[in-house]
């Protein structure tokens, strides 16, 4: 939870994507979606995860947020959850969450 309105969290969550090298996918006012590309490298498979996040606005200045990786089937061996580093980028936007 961020003392922050859901749309600058929202946005803090666009930025924390984008950072953390995922394509945005999509951007509502209730949830965002970002997934990075495949990639071959040392761990061929790596990169295809899709990461969600959830807002639900609160009050006028408090949203809640969820963050939740999907990894896909192929190449899930090179694959990771991304979800504390979609948070510490967030934090670094708005401040920390509770």
């Amino acid at each position: 939870m961020y003392d922050k309105p859901a749309a600058e969290v929202q946005q803090a969550a666009v930025d924390a994507l984008t950072a953390n090298g995922f394509n945005i996918n999509s951007s509502q006012p209730i949830y965002v979606e970002g997934s990075r590309p495949h990639k071959v490298g040392l761990l061929v498979g790596s990169g295809g995860e899709t990461v969600g996040v959830w807002l639900e606005s609160l009050s006028p200045t408090r949203t809640g947020v969820k963050v939740d990786t999907a990894k896909s089937i192929a190449g899930i061996a090179g694959q990771k959850s991304w979800n504390s580093e979609i948070v510490q980028a967030m934090d670094k936007s708005v401040g920390p969450h509770e």
